[in-house]
């Protein structure tokens, strides 16, 4: 026991090793002592060792078998371990040790059992198939049935829950309504699971009348009303999933729409299709109207529905004629081709002027009567906060002339509004939500405002676009307008809480960037081609600086409301300012879970994009240390859940525990900690650097997202938990490696259509993981750019590693085209094996065929520096991305160590030998790839230097920062590496010293025999290429050591001048109404000062990159 106090005391002070140490004597003694053991769990724990209780726990049983101390204990572990065959053992000895008439340690072992089962369904080994588990586990809570063991609501669930697992519904649905079900103390609880068991079995009329009598004793139970609609219309599986499961409150209960529709259809066999929809929706109709007939009987319901406390019965109403939209009887083809452009289906063809002209009127009747309803529904509850929300799914459906004539309406509303304010409060009177001060003009004129902004949020989600920028513009002044307005109606309110009109700012935003599309729109259509790429960018980020502009002013008066924070966090990260980014993204004080759903998305890649260190690092540890903590502490939480008899929660547990172990977030997060190493290594020299890629290779391997075939991170192994819908319209999710994310947006064209925020499939809860099918794009290109991030440091270390041994035993190549030629070993001719496996998957990846690599490779010009007008096979978009350009690079860098790999080889194995002319054929390879890759960089650092220079005197594009900052930290980095790799190789300009002043191993030592005539070749090259390099990344640092200097007055005026936009006096005045000019100024020399900040750090990367060459 001292020796154990003794090594949590080493460990508390920083002794790790030496605790471990003593910790390790004391195990290894086979302690049996329970106490101490307990002791010896508070050190491994903090260790993260408890693994290595359980063989500690699991001797002192076996020599002590009926200690029920010792065995809780090793129960414990293997919940700790989630060993789901060890908990089930353990507990039936628990069981048998506590005797026949004890059940407690009996339901662990039923859990255990399930547990196993689930899985076994996931792929899991076990001893038994999944069925035989069931089976057990079945039998096991019978027996405790007619014991009378089943007393809990929890051992019921449990009960049912393995039932269904079977498929045994109907049993279930006995179970329930039998005796045993007389555990489940609320009523409501009962029915609802009855009415499930109904629908899994397909009996449809009778979850349906279940349904209603929930209905009637609460008609503001949404998700009964939903599933009520579910079972009474007759509407197709195929359809529903494709329309009402997308409802106001996002229920996702479309499972609920598969049901047997010939019960629902009993009695009815003799109608129409068309007859028998008319009466279902009959039925249901009659029923939302009792139901609004019971809360207008009833004075408190009411009252309630004036406040928009009970609202589901109203949205009913909505509800029902968009289900009327989607039924197949009555589509059109037109109706048809709106619906899937609605769940983003790209089909292509049109149909013939008959068809459209047959369905055209279908289409329009049956849109108009959903856009009334939603007017309806907004004229009863306009001045609820929730009023755009409920109508989101609804609104994303209008199209046509419906949808102009909705929006026509909504802005009738708003004049009527603003004509007479005086009316308009009349009508508002005893609709507020505090009581006594619901009469009180105070209030008045707040609900009017609230009535306001939900007719604004409505027209937004209808996805109307404005024609040209300057209506675009006006209608941001119209909104600021209302938003100065709103600011007088709290005078006195804390920065901490929601201002009344914050709502107005992310739809002012929105309106400024949609501009910008209309703007870049409206340039690539021109037909005059007069300004320069650079001229249309600079246009571009003027609205940028307004949308940030009216951000700031926003958060002038309200600090917290998340809408801003998040657009600010973008908005800086466009312009290359991670600092105030950063300060945005703090300030939501995100913690916990959310850094797996949000952190990943808003501000990773704009840490990235700026290669912020400080935030970069906190970030990443912060992620890692999430799910760090809670796979340590996973563990705890279910032994509690054991101990309590809270098993339908252990399930959960262990589900969100997998879900979390497989998060995308956390693998970008472990890569690109591992990259960032690698980068940081690159000073200390090549064997840093050699040691911090096999700790990244490690570090990488140990994921449980690997697939056996690839050793790459999975699609099917991942969970992708982040949470879109945070993200505004105007920035949908990129596609791409998340380091140039915010370079990405740069170079997207522009969406001039539909751009409304309710028209985004992201905005659908849990939109990451929808089967649409841009979700299942997006999840595709992420999981495909996270294995070439996994594959950068293994590629690098195939390439870099150096095995004579290996040389020799491998001999052989492929053909010249592919970088290597024939070798003679023994005077025999033979072939080396194939390139590095890494580069071959990361050509894959990249989409470049690696056959077609080389050739390419070889066509580009050394002559003179300029990226090449033909790019490889799939790469054709290079010429109009500046950032898929710089990624090829990295590429064409890799493929020419592949190409020096081969030399070196074909050099040692030659050694001694004769004839000297077998290695002059792959060192003419290798010296042209050399060549090209050293005009693709050079090219790519002076188009970077170009754009620096571009315009000294005026505020830098955030697309030029991003881009030298990618430049630098990617490309530049990889080639440095290489050069590094081939200087100490075949020998370089100069010879550089490691650590402690100690030289690096000799280039000579290292280098081919001398007598090699392509020896000299490859060294004259390397020479001039790095060379080349230092001038180049020293032309970038001359470029931006310009830009560093502090920003002068002229070029804050210029700043302001583009921020208010010239010749808009109009959004100048209403940006200064909102907030004061010094304010605006502090702001632009915010976003200044952080471009100073990041051009510096990037500055110092390069210093870095040449000193180490």
């Amino acid at each position: 026991m001292l020796r154990a106090l003794k090594a949590i005391a080493l460990q508390r002070t920083g002794k790790d090793e030496e605790g471990l140490q003593l910790c390790e004597e004391v195990r290894r003694e086979g302690p049996t002592d329970e106490q101490l053991l307990g002791t010896m769990t508070i050190f491994y724990r903090r260790a993260n060792l408890l693994q290595n209780m359980s063989t500690a726990f699991a001797a002192a049983c076996a020599a002590h078998p009926r200690d029920e101390g010792l065995l809780r204990g090793v129960f414990t572990c293997y919940v700790r371990d989630f060993d789901f065959a060890g908990q089930q053992q353990v507990a039936l000895k628990l069981h048998k040790l506590a005797g026949a008439h004890d059940d407690f340690y009996v339901w662990w072992a039923i859990v255990a059992t399930a547990l196993q089962a689930k899985a076994a369904m996931k792929g899991r080994p076990s001893a038994l198939p999944a069925e035989k588990l069931l089976q057990l586990a079945e039998v096991m809570v019978a027996k405790q049935a007619q014991r009378g063991g089943i007393q809990t609501y929890e051992q019921l669930m449990l009960y049912i829950d393995i039932l269904q697992a079977q498929g045994k519904h109907k049993q279930a649905l006995e179970t329930v309504e039998g005796k045993l079900g007389d555990v489940m103390s609320m009523a409501a609880d009962r029915r609802s699971l009855r009415a499930s068991l109904h629908i899994e079995l397909g009996q449809i009329p009778q979850a349906a009348a279940l349904f209603r009598e929930a209905l009637m004793d609460n008609p503001d139970d949404w998700t009964s009303l939903q599933q009520y609609l579910d079972c009474t219309l007759t509407i197709s599986s195929e359809d529903r999933a494709g329309g009402a499961g997308d409802s106001a409150e996002g229920t996702g209960d479309q499972a609920h729409g598969g049901g047997n529709q010939d019960d629902l259809n009993n009695g009815m066999s003799g109608f129409s299709l068309q007859d028998q929809q008319q009466t279902a929706f009959q039925s249901a109709g009659n029923t939302v109207h009792e139901l609004l007939d019971k809360v207008d009987s009833d004075p408190q319901m009411k009252a309630d529905a004036a406040r928009g406390v009970i609202r589901g019965p109203q949205l009913a109403l909505v509800e029902l004629k968009m289900r009327k939209l989607v039924l197949p009887g009555e589509r059109t083809n037109g109706t048809k081709q709106a619906g899937n452009r609605l769940q983003g289906s790209q089909q292509e063809g049109e149909s013939n002027e008959d068809e459209e002209q047959s369905g055209k009127n279908s289409k329009g009747d049956t849109t108009r009567a959903l856009a009334e309803a939603i007017l309806s529904y907004y004229k009863q509850l306009g001045h609820m906060l929730s009023c755009a929300v409920d109508l989101r799914s609804y609104s994303r459906r209008i199209e046509g002339p419906s949808r102009d004539w909705l929006a026509k309406q909504l802005q009738i509303e708003l004049q009527n509004v603003q004509a007479e304010p005086g009316k308009q409060q009349q009508q508002l009177q005893g609709q507020g939500q505090n009581g006594a001060a619901e009469s009180s003009p105070d209030m008045a004129a707040l609900l009017q405002l609230r009535r306001q902004i939900s007719a604004y949020q409505i027209s937004h989600d209808l996805g109307l676009t404005h024609g040209t920028a300057a209506s675009a513009e006006a209608h941001t002044l119209e909104l600021l307008t209302l938003y100065k307005h709103s600011l007088t109606l709290c005078p006195g309110l804390d920065p901490k809480e929601k201002a009344p009109g914050d709502d107005l700012i992310p739809l002012a935003v929105a309106s400024l960037m949609a501009a910008r599309h209309l703007d870049m729109a409206g340039r690539l259509d021109s037909k005059s081609g007069g300004a320069s790429s650079t001229e249309q960018q600079k246009l571009m980020q003027r609205r940028i600086l307004q949308a940030l502009l009216v951000c700031e002013a926003a958060q002038k008066r309200s600090s917290v409301y998340a809408a801003t924070r998040f657009a600010c966090c973008a908005l800086y990260g466009l312009l290359g300012a991670a600092g105030p980014a950063a300060t945005n993204f703090d300030a939501l004080a995100i913690k916990h879970i959310q850094h797996d759903s949000i952190t990943g998305h808003h501000m990773l890649p704009v840490a990235l994009g700026c290669q912020d260190a400080p935030t970069l690092d906190r970030l990443l540890s912060e992620t890692i240390l999430l799910h760090e903590d809670h796979d340590r502490d996973a563990g705890d939480t279910l032994i509690m859940a054991f101990d309590r008899g809270t098993f339908t929660k252990i399930i959960e547990f262990v589900e969100f525990k997998e879900r979390l172990e497989r998060s995308h977030a956390l693998a970008v997060a472990r890569s690109e900690l591992c990259l960032i190493q690698i980068r940081r290594s690159v000073p200390r020299g090549l064997t840093d650097i050699q040691s911090a890629l096999k700790d990244a290779c490690q570090s990488l391997s140990a994921t449980s997202l690997l697939t056996r075939h690839s050793g790459l991170p999975g699609l099917e192994h991942m969970r992708f938990n982040e949470d879109l819908s945070t993200r505004p319209a105007w920035l949908p999710p990129q596609r791409g490696p998340v380091t140039g994310s915010l370079s990405g947006w740069w170079e997207q064209r522009a969406c001039t259509s539909d751009t409304g925020y309710g028209r985004c499939w992201w905005a659908h809860p849990s939109a990451a993981e929808l089967p649409h099918q841009d979700a299942q794009a997006l999840r595709q290109d992420r999981c495909r750019h996270l294995q070439i991030r996994c594959l950068m440091p293994q590629a690098m270390l195939e390439l870099s590693s150096f095995e004579p041994e290996s040389a020799q035993a491998n001999g052989g190549t492929l053909n010249p085209n592919n970088g290597h030629a024939k070798l003679h070993t023994n005077g025999k001719e033979q072939q080396r094996a194939e390139p590095a496996p890494a580069l071959l998957q990361l050509s894959a990846l990249m989409g470049v065929p690696y056959s077609d690599l080389g050739p390419w490779l070889d066509s580009v010009s050394a002559s003179s520096p300029q990226l090449p007008q033909r790019w490889p096979t799939g790469q054709a978009d290079h010429l109009n991305s500046q950032l898929q350009a710089q990624q090829l690079i990295s590429l064409a860098a890799f493929a020419a160590a592949d190409a020096g790999k081969a030399y070196w080889q074909q050099c040692h194995q030659s050694k001694g030998e004769s004839s000297s002319d077998s290695t002059q054929p792959q060192a003419s390879i290798f010296t042209k790839r050399l060549a090209a890759v050293q005009t693709l960089f050079t090219a790519s650092c002076q188009q970077a230097a170009q754009q620096l220079q571009a315009d000294s005197g005026h505020m830098l594009l955030g697309s030029t920062v991003l881009g030298v900052v990618h430049l630098v930290s990617e490309p530049a980095t990889w080639l440095s590496l290489c050069v590094l790799a081939w200087q100490q190789l075949f020998g370089g300009v100069k010879r550089k010293q490691g650590k402690k002043g100690k030289a690096e191993v000799g280039v000579a030592d290292a280098a081919p025999d001398e007598g090699h005539s392509g020896e000299q070749q490859v060294r004259d090259r390397l020479g001039q290429m790095q060379q080349a390099m230092t001038q180049s990344l020293q032309g970038v640092i001359d470029a931006v050591s310009v830009r560093l200097k502090a920003p002068s007055k002229p070029q804050m005026a210029h700043a302001t001048q583009t921020a208010l936009g010239i010749g808009q006096q109009d959004l100048a005045k209403a940006l200064s109404g909102c907030v004061s000019q010094s304010d605006i100024h502090a702001s632009l020399n915010a976003v200044l000062v952080a471009q100073c900040v990041t051009l510096k750090r990037i500055k110092l990367q390069a210093s870095e990159l040449i000193s180490a060459m």
